[in-house]
């Protein structure tokens, strides 16, 4: 599988206004792209912090540009409008300009739909780095949740208005919905004698991480906006997502760079470990799922749910370190050299997504089994950082 198989996933338009933040990284790139073909139009922001090179954020907003270009080509007038605009979540100006630009594009409409994926990632960071993770995090965040706030989301359509079917049917609905990123590194380790899977009523009050507990600290503070703000907001707990694009500082990226090369890779513990690795097409068809959920709730698509909601998007399929680092050597045709040291106590031993919930509010069903998913960001992964043409 290769990139390309990302261009078939959501195709059902609406023709609505989506802002999208973090739109320059690994899975809002292929967010801003998904909602382009389906027929939304896209006000993308990003503010590339360097935590990891720039340049790969601007090489994924230009495949952004370069996707909007092709259909606007295609479709003339009728595309879905776009733009790109620099700007910091932390900033309240930034994020209003980003509403300004989206009411452009339907005649003074305001945007009524966000989903909302920017922030520092990573578990493995050092302590003294946890101010910038709750700024990146929970700061930004609540700027969001604000300026949902601010811009009309926790507003009702007025009763005999067409405008809006969503909600939760009691009443007159709510006008928006913002849709963001969690992650599983929420549930830790998992309770004591935990087996599997992870669902979303466990406790998720031990995070192995600062990371982890930034990213609950935004679930609680969404749910807060619920209640005191009429916010509708879906949480959504990825699992380890893989495919084209993945950061650097991701596993595949990693140890893919290091395996090629000849170096040692780093191994935690004996291989047991284990990730639901999950690829990024069908995490970026539940996230376009979870934003219309309560529009295909009223049409019979799926069950409807509460106003807030957390939900897993993961594969279902636990893989240990040892079958992963095989798979990964295995496609580069390269035979790894492994380093193992102990498992670090950011790390819990493993991650598995129970997809009850996601299957009865989103009708998610992940398609790509974890081979092909690895294989088309190794597909991508050689031709545009190991041997990129004219290098």
């Amino acid at each position: 599988m290769t990139e390309g198989h990302l261009s078939a996933i959501a195709k059902a338009p609406t023709g609505q206004t989506v802002i999208v933040t973090g739109a320059a990284g690994f899975i809002g790139s292929h967010t801003c792209e998904a909602l382009l073909r389906r027929g939304d139009n896209v006000v993308a922001i990003d503010s590339f912090t360097p935590h990891y090179d720039p340049a790969r954020k601007h090489a994924n907003l230009a495949s952004v540009q370069a996707t909007a270009d092709a259909i606007r080509h295609e479709a003339g007038p009728s595309a879905p409008k776009y733009a790109f605009l620099e700007a910091d979540c932390c900033r309240a100006d930034d994020l209003d300009r980003a509403f300004q630009i989206g009411a452009t594009f339907s005649a003074g409409t305001p945007v009524r739909r966000m989903i909302h994926l920017a922030g520092r990632a990573g578990v493995r960071a050092p302590a003294s780095e946890a101010p910038n993770y709750v700024a990146m995090n929970v700061v930004a965040t609540t700027e969001v949740l604000e300026a949902c706030r601010r811009h009309g989301f926790g507003d009702r359509a007025d009763a005999g208005s067409p405008e809006d079917q969503g909600g939760t049917g009691q009443g007159v609905p709510i006008v928006g919905h913002l849709a963001m990123a969690s992650s599983s590194s929420v549930y830790g380790g998992g309770p004591p004698g935990w087996k599997g899977p992870f669902h979303e009523d466990m406790p998720a009050d031990r995070p192995l991480s600062v990371y982890a507990a930034t990213k609950r600290a935004t679930e609680v503070i969404a749910h807060a906006y619920t209640r005191v703000s009429n916010l509708r907001v879906t949480c959504l707990r990825f699992f380890t997502v893989v495919g084209p694009r993945a950061r650097p500082d991701l596993t595949p990226s990693m140890f893919g760079s290091a395996i090629w090369a000849g170096r040692p890779i780093t191994q935690f513990g004996d291989g047991s470990m284990a990730r639901d690795y999950t690829f990024v097409g069908d995490t970026v068809t539940g996230i376009l799922a979870s934003l219309d959920r309560f529009e295909r709730a009223n049409a019979g698509i799926v069950e409807h749910g509460e106003d807030y909601e957390v939900i897993n998007l993961g594969n279902d399929r636990p893989i240990t370190l040892s079958q992963y680092i095989s798979t990964l050597s295995g496609l580069l045709d390269r035979t790894p050299v492994i380093n193992q040291i102990p498992v670090p106590p950011s790390e819990p031993h493993s991650t598995w997504a129970d997809l009850t919930k996601a299957r009865r509010l989103l009708a998610y069903a992940p398609a790509t089994p974890f081979e092909e998913a690895l294989a088309s960001f190794v597909d991508w992964y050689r031709a545009t950082i190991l041997e990129p043409t004219g290098a």
